[in-house]
C-alpha cells in the first residue's frame, strides 16, 4: 500500500498541473498546507522519536546538511521552486529531487519490523505527511517541464522517474530488514531532510515571510490535521 500511496500522490500532483496554476494563491495555500503538515509531524513525533538516542540529533544534522547539497543541486526544487530552459531536461534538479525523494521513501513501512524488535515505531502519519508534500510538488515540476517545451513522453518520463524514486527508495529500506540501531540513522537523516524543507516551505510560500490571516488558518489546519493521524 505504502508505495501505491507515494506514487499515486505525484500522479495526483502532475494531473492536477492541467487545473492549478503554480502561481495561483491556491497553489501557495497548498504548498503551505503540505509543509505545515510535513513540519507538524516532525515535531510531534518523528523528532522525539529520534532523540531518544544520544546520537539522533547528529543524524538528523546530517540528513539538513545533505539537504542543503541537495537544494543546491536541484535549485530548492523540493519545497517549490524549478527553473528550467527551453527544450531543455533539467537534468541535475531532477536527480536532486529523485536523491531527495528516495532517502525520505526509506523510513516508511518499517513499523512492523521495527516493533518485532521491541521498538515502538509507526510511519503512518510520516506516510501521509510525505504523500501530501509531494502532490504540489508534482504540480510543479509538471507544469514546468510541460511549460519549458519538451515533447510529452519526456515530460511523461520525468513525472514517471518522481513517481517511482520514493517507492524504491521504500522497496530498499524495507528490504534491508534494518535493526534498531541501523534504523535510527535512516530516520535521522530522512528527519533532516524534511525538517529543512518543511520550514523551508513555510517561510518561503509568504510574501516577504509574513503570514496573512488565510495562510495562518491553513498552516493552523496542517499543524492540527498532523496532531490527528498519531
Amino acid at each position: 500500500m505504502i508505495p501505491l500511496v507515494l506514487f499515486l500522490a505525484v500522479l495526483i500532483g502532475g494531473s492536477a498541473s492541467y487545473i492549478i496554476n503554480t502561481k495561483s494563491a491556491l497553489f501557495k495555500l497548498t504548498l503551505a498546507f503540505s509543509g505545515a503538515f510535513l513540519f507538524g509531524t516532525l515535531m510531534t513525533h518523528l523528532l522525539p522519536e529520534v532523540f531518544q538516542n544520544s546520537r539522533g540529533g547528529l543524524w538528523v544534522l546530517l540528513g539538513f546538511g545533505i539537504q542543503l547539497l541537495l537544494d543546491f543541486i536541484s535549485k530548492g526544487l523540493e519545497h517549490g521552486h524549478l527553473h528550467t530552459h527551453e527544450n531543455r531536461i533539467p537534468v541535475l534538479p531532477l536527480v536532486g529531487l529523485f536523491i531527495h525523494a528516495f532517502i525520505e521513501g526509506m523510513p516508511l513501512g518499517l513499523d512492523t519490523i521495527m516493533h518485532d524488535h521491541g521498538h515502538d515505531h509507526s510511519t503512518n502519519g510520516l506516510l501521509w505527511s510525505v504523500a501530501l508534500h509531494k502532490i504540489p510538488i508534482a504540480l510543479l515540476v509538471a507544469t514546468a517541464l510541460r511549460s519549458s517545451g519538451l515533447q510529452t513522453w519526456k515530460v511523461l518520463l520525468g513525472i514517471l522517474l518522481f513517481a517511482l524514486s520514493s517507492p524504491l527508495g521504500n522497496t530498499v529500506g524495507v528490504g534491508l530488514e534494518l535493526d534498531p540501531a541501523s534504523f535510527l540513522p535512516v530516520l535521522g537523516i530522512a528527519t533532516g531532510l524534511l525538517l529543512h524543507v518543511s520550514t523551508t516551505i513555510l517561510f518561503e510560500s509568504a510574501a516577504n515571510h509574513q503570514f496573512n490571516a488565510m495562510k495562518m488558518f491553513v498552516v493552523a489546519v496542517g499543524i492540527a490535521l498532523s496532531l490527528l493521524l498519531f
